[in-house]
């Protein structure tokens, strides 16, 4: 839509933000629509916003004043109409969580705090959950997403069998190091010695095939890097793997990048940097003082976790072997966990190109950084069995259509790939539940392209036409949208019941 020679500017801008709508649109795509420069939009929208005219939204988008309040617009479905439709469909009413959820309190916890894994829930929060469940001594406890196990840990350390599958390989490599409680601390120093010692003796190696590498880091932390890195045992033994988990702890903070909660690159750092010989040397120090103080404990452990590199749609849990499932899925076009760790994927050997990273964002739940590929087959929303998705993805298309310069034109698709991904998951730990077993699930809501996206009640919708019961849907804490930081989105926990009737 150029700008006509002799038009007023203005007058423009103010067209294309109405036609982009809810969605907004950030100065250099506003540029494009008007065929002008970026410079003399951005002049125009500083103008509008001291008329208050217009609004900054989140990641410099710009909105009319018209659409500031969502739930007040005709053509908006707010979260507290779905609410009252859930419960007036389901029965169930939505409650409130008091205990704690965050992953940031984990930071902390021995045993938890060996790997920053910041996308999930606290190691307390699934310590309840298990009390409440009252499980028999060897219950199974099932995590399909494991992530870095937190569930796994507390299961094991609660005398319950752990079961865990996950397809990010670093992950793996945390929640099986941090489930083998039997590794001696004593050992695990040794050995450690001995890396630093050749690690002092070797020179530089190879840089990992990231592009960003050199400016991801510092010349001498690379040299430093490299050289333990190439020092580290390749076996597969629990000694090697608790070493190369310790090396793998100290990569983002070698760096100038930080993980909170997306990669990026951080604040410059003040003070003087740790080199990373030490920062291996106080990890595996803290490592051992957490395997010390875990033995006394070693009369209430469960048997060895089993945690398997698998995607969770596959599945392949025994049928009713599983007393209670606890877990957290990606949310609705939510992180992209190949992009956030890349690092850690390409400095631990798990990915040797860019060709990997996208087979395995490919293999995972849909999130907004899919190979358009992958959603060719979602496009089409005709037969789509939810009702509430047959009404919100037609949503989500329109508004594309409107703004035509949003990130992606295939949202919608999206959308449509993330909730098939999640019926394979729900339809397999309802096979793999014994009748009368529990499956808690944490997991939030979205905004997307102007539309809002109730990810936690169709989650319990998508439950109880796979067979379950939903037990409860109880908020734990509210969220900001990454789109308008002003609208409040919530993390939920939805507990769903295998009937004890069940076939």
């Amino acid at each position: 839509m150029p700008t006509p020679e002799g038009t007023d500017l203005t007058g423009a801008v103010r067209t294309a933000l109405g036609e982009t709508g809810a969605i907004g649109a950030t100065v250099r795509q506003i540029a494009t629509r008007l065929d002008d420069r970026p410079d003399r939009v951005a002049l125009v929208l500083d103008e509008l916003r001291s008329r208050g005219d217009v609004l900054r939204m989140g990641r410099g988008l710009f909105v009319l004043r018209d659409f500031e309040r969502l739930a007040e617009r005709d053509d908006f479905v707010d979260p507290a109409a779905f609410v009252e439709r859930f419960e007036r469909e389901t029965g169930v009413a939505m409650g409130a969580y008091a205990g704690p959820i965050t992953f940031r309190s984990n930071e902390a916890v021995p045993v938890h705090r060996w790997w920053p894994y910041v996308q999930g829930y606290s190691a307390e929060f699934v310590a309840g959950v298990l009390t409440h469940a009252d499980l028999p001594r060897r219950a199974t406890v099932l995590d399909p997403f494991a992530g870095s196990g937190t569930t796994l840990v507390e299961a094991r350390r609660a005398g319950a069998h752990a079961v865990g599958t996950e397809l990010l390989a670093p992950a793996v490599l945390a929640a099986r190091v941090k489930t083998h409680f039997e590794l001696d601390p004593r050992t695990l120093v040794s050995g450690a010695r001995r890396v630093l010692q050749r690690a002092e003796r070797g020179s530089a190696g190879p840089l990992p095939f990231l592009r960003e590498t050199r400016r991801q880091f510092a010349p001498a932390a690379l040299t430093d890097l490299t050289r333990l890195r190439d020092a580290l045992s390749r076996r597969e033994d629990a000694l090697s793997n608790a070493l190369r988990l310790a090396f793998g702890r100290i990569l983002i903070p070698s760096s100038r990048l930080h993980r909170s909660p997306c990669l990026g690159y951080g604040k410059r750092r003040s003070g003087p940097s740790v080199p990373p010989f030490e920062m291996f040397r106080a990890a595996i120090e803290e490592m051992a003082a957490d395997l010390l103080g875990l033995s006394a404990e070693r009369g209430r452990w469960g048997p060895p976790a089993d945690v398997a590199t698998r995607d969770a749609r596959v599945g392949g849990w025994r049928a009713r072997s599983v007393d209670l499932a606890i877990t957290s899925p990606p949310y609705v076009s939510g992180m992209d966990y190949v992009m956030n760790y890349k690092v850690d994927l390409a400095w631990l050997g798990f990915a040797s190109s860019y060709a990997d990273l996208v087979a395995l964002r490919r293999a995972q739940v849909a999130c907004d950084n899919l190979p358009r590929r992958e959603t060719a087959a979602y496009l089409d929303t005709s037969a789509v069995s939810d009702p509430w998705l047959a009404e919100i993805l037609p949503r989500i298309r329109e508004n594309l259509r409107k703004k035509a310069t949003y990130r992606r034109d295939d949202m919608h698709a999206v959308v449509h790939r993330y909730f098939a991904d999640l019926r394979p998951v729900l339809k397999g730990v309802f096979r793999a539940l014994v009748p009368g077993g529990r499956f808690v699930v944490v997991v939030g809501d979205s905004l997307l392209a102007g539309v809002y996206v109730p990810g936690d009640l169709l989650l319990a919708r998508l439950g109880e036409a796979s067979g379950f019961r939903i037990v409860s849907v109880e908020v734990a804490r509210p969220r900001r949208s990454g789109q308008r930081r002003s609208f409040e989105l919530r993390e939920t926990i939805v507990t769903l019941e295998r009937p004890r009737s069940a076939a």
